[in-house]
This record gives C-alpha cells, structure tokens and sequence, in this order.
C-alpha cells in the first residue's frame, strides 16, 4: 500500500519523437521525482516493517523473511501474489523484476530452464 503525496495527476507530455513523460504538478508545485522518492521510502518502511522470521519461498532457507510483490503485469487476473523472501533473494526478485523486458518475461514462462528465478517471479511457479 502506498499514499500518494498529490491528489492531483501528474500530466504526461510527448515531446516529439520520445515516449510519454509525467511532468511536475501544476497546482501543488510537487514534482514528479519528489513523489517518486517518497513513495520509494513509504514501500521501504513496510517492507522492513513487516520483516518477520520464516522461510524464503524460493531457497527454503530459514531467515528473517521480507515482504515482495511485484508490479501488475497484464497478465495478472488479480493482484501478483505476495511472496516472503529472505534478503538475498529479495534483492535478486528486485533486480528480475526491474531488468527483464516482456520477451525474456516470456521465455522464462514458457521454459523453466531459461531463467528459473524470473519463471518464480512473474509466473509464481518454483
């Protein structure tokens, strides 16, 4: 869960030839930068806050287990599904889920070999 600093929108601009933007807040005078930092530190505190004693469900390991969700993909029928990583295999699900483009996303559903770590991220499967 995350609150939004401005309860105006962010307008988007397309300068020619690039792809849309979002600019600074016109009413509030917030940018854009401002707000995503903030939300960064608001997903970092419920992450440590909600740190608790367990397994990770990718290694198995018992550890102090931290919270992971990943952005909704458009294959996603409801929201992705919460996982309880240990710390190192919570910095690897972020970097996967951060780094992959939709086409190695694909090939890594559609062979478990691929990328083992990316299928248990985007496809919920070990």
């Amino acid at each position: 869960m995350t609150i939004s600093l401005c309860k105006h929108r962010f307008p988007l601009i397309a300068p020619a030839g690039s792809l849309f933007r979002p600019v600074d807040c016109t009413n509030c005078g917030l940018t854009f930068a401002a707000s995503q930092t903030e939300l960064e530190r608001q997903a970092e505190q419920i992450r440590l806050h909600t740190a608790r004693e367990g397994h990770c469900e990718y290694c198995t390991r018992s550890a102090v287990v931290f919270q992971f969700q990943r952005e909704a993909m458009p294959w996603d029928l409801s929201d992705p599904p919460v996982h309880w990583l240990c710390m190192g295999c919570w910095g690897e699900a972020a970097q996967t889920a951060d780094g992959l483009t939709y086409s190695e996303i694909s090939a890594a559903l559609d062979s478990p070999q691929a990328n083992p770590f990316a299928r248990f991220v985007f496809g919920g499967a070990a």
